[in-house]
C-alpha cells in the first residue's frame, strides 16, 4: 500500500514539475517524510529525483543553456564536499525539525521576481544549493529566481534547471553512500517511483493547465504546510 501512495505521489509530481518546472519536488519530499527517516529519506527522494529531472532535461535537450549548467556543476561538487562535512554530526530529530521549517519557508515565503547580479553567479548558486540539498533535500523553488533573472524562455528555464538539478541530486546520492548509505533495500521501489515520475514527465510535457492556479495553488500549498507541521511535531514529541 504504501509502495503505490509512493510511486502515485512520484507521478503526480513529476507531472506538477513538467507543467510549473518546480514544486514537484519539495511535495514529494514532504509525502515521503511521512514514510521514511530523514537518513534515508534524502538520498531515496535524491535518487527519484535525479531520474525526474533528467527525464524532463532529456525531453528538452535542445533548450538547455550548457554555459550556465557547467558553472553549476563545478559549484555543486565544491557544495557536496563541504556539505560531506557536516552532515553526520545532526541528530536525527533535529534533521526533521531543520527539514519541516524549511519546507514550510519554501512553501509561504514571497515569491521573488529577481536575483542579485554575480559575476559567474550560477557557480555559487551551484555551491550553496548543493550543500543544502544534503540536509533539506528539494531546494527547486530557491533557485527559481536565478533562472528567471537570466531571461530564459519558458523551455530553456525548464529544461536548464532540470539538468542543474540532475547534476545537483546525483552528487548528492553520492555523498551519502560515500557515507555509508546503501540503496540496495530500496531499489524495487526507487525503480517503479522512476518509471512513475518518468511517465509524469511527459505528461507534464502534454498538459495544458486548465484549474485554477489559484485555487491550485492555494490546496497545494495547504497540503505542504499540514506535513510539515506533523513532521515538526514527530520529531518534538
Amino acid at each position: 500500500m504504501n509502495e503505490a501512495i509512493l510511486m502515485a505521489t512520484a507521478f503526480l509530481t513529476s507531472t506538477l514539475s513538467g507543467v510549473l518546472g518546480m514544486g514537484g519536488g519539495t511535495l514529494l519530499l514532504t509525502v515521503m517524510a511521512q514514510f521514511f527517516p530523514p537518513a534515508i529519506l534524502i538520498p531515496v527522494h535524491g535518487v527519484i529525483q535525479m531520474g525526474s529531472n533528467g527525464s524532463r532535461a532529456i525531453l528538452s535537450l535542445p533548450y538547455i543553456r550548457r554555459d550556465i549548467l557547467v558553472l553549476f556543476v563545478l559549484g555543486a561538487i565544491v557544495g557536496a564536499l563541504a556539505g560531506s562535512q557536516v552532515i553526520v554530526t545532526l541528530p536525527e530529530n533535529l534533521y526533521r525539525i531543520i527539514l519541516g521549517c524549511f519546507i514550510l519557508i519554501l512553501t509561504w515565503m514571497p515569491k521573488l521576481e529577481s536575483a542579485p547580479k554575480i559575476p559567474a553567479k550560477f557557480f555559487f548558486v551551484g555551491m550553496v544549493m548543493s550543500f543544502l540539498a544534503l540536509f533539506v533535500g528539494a531546494t527547486g523553488p530557491l533557485q527559481a529566481p536565478f533562472y528567471l533573472r537570466e531571461g530564459l524562455r519558458k523551455e530553456a528555464l525548464i529544461a536548464t534547471k532540470a539538468a542543474c538539478q540532475t547534476f545537483q541530486h546525483f552528487l548528492k546520492i553520492v555523498t551519502f553512500m560515500a557515507l555509508g548509505f546503501v540503496m540496495t533495500p530500496y531499489l524495487l521501489l526507487i525503480g517503479g517511483m522512476l518509471l512513475a515520475s518518468f511517465i509524469g514527465s511527459l505528461c507534464g510535457k502534454l498538459i495544458l493547465k486548465k484549474a485554477s492556479e489559484g485555487l491550485f495553488m492555494w490546496l497545494f500549498r495547504s497540503v505542504i504546510t499540514l506535513l510539515a507541521i506533523r513532521m515538526i511535531l514527530v520529531a518534538i514529541v
